[in-house]
């Protein structure tokens, strides 16, 4: 059974927003995002510091896996779950804030970021998978 899903984004730019059934694309700079039910599936981009739509309420599954461009990543404060492997490999990643509504970090999440210093866990995330910050100094609030 397929249910159509109808979204609008409001966007800075005057690019155009394409419209599908449960899934958003965006096209133009850092508007190279593949977004379905709120998840966030894939980036494409090759921005150096990004900041993700407030539509976006997860990130899903190696969504940045291998990411070889990102620096910075600013998380909409509504973002619930970090998925398994969502930026392993980001060796560039330098700086991610989680917001205090993440309540799951997914295994391998960050791992391989060999530059991110140290990571602030809320305390609001209630679990941390296995590998996700592998040389990552974790902080817990």
């Amino acid at each position: 059974m397929s249910e159509e899903l109808e979204f609008e984004i409001e966007s800075e730019s005057s690019e155009t927003v394409e419209k599908s059934e449960g899934t958003v694309k965006e096209s133009a700079e850092s508007n190279d995002f593949i977004i379905e039910k709120g998840i966030l599936k894939e980036y494409k981009g090759t921005e150096n510091h990004l900041l993700i739509p407030d539509t976006v309420t997860a990130i899903g599954d190696g969504a940045f896996k291998k990411n070889k461009t990102l620096i910075s990543i600013t998380l909409p404060e509504h973002i619930r779950t970090i998925g398994h492997y969502a930026f392993f490999g980001c060796k560039n990643l330098t700086s991610i804030e989680i917001p205090d509504e993440v309540t799951s970090i997914g295994d391998y999440a960050f791992k391989g970021c060999r530059r991110l210093p140290s990571l602030d866990i809320p305390e609001s995330v209630r679990r941390i998978g296995r590998g996700a910050c592998d040389n990552t100094l974790v902080i817990l609030h």
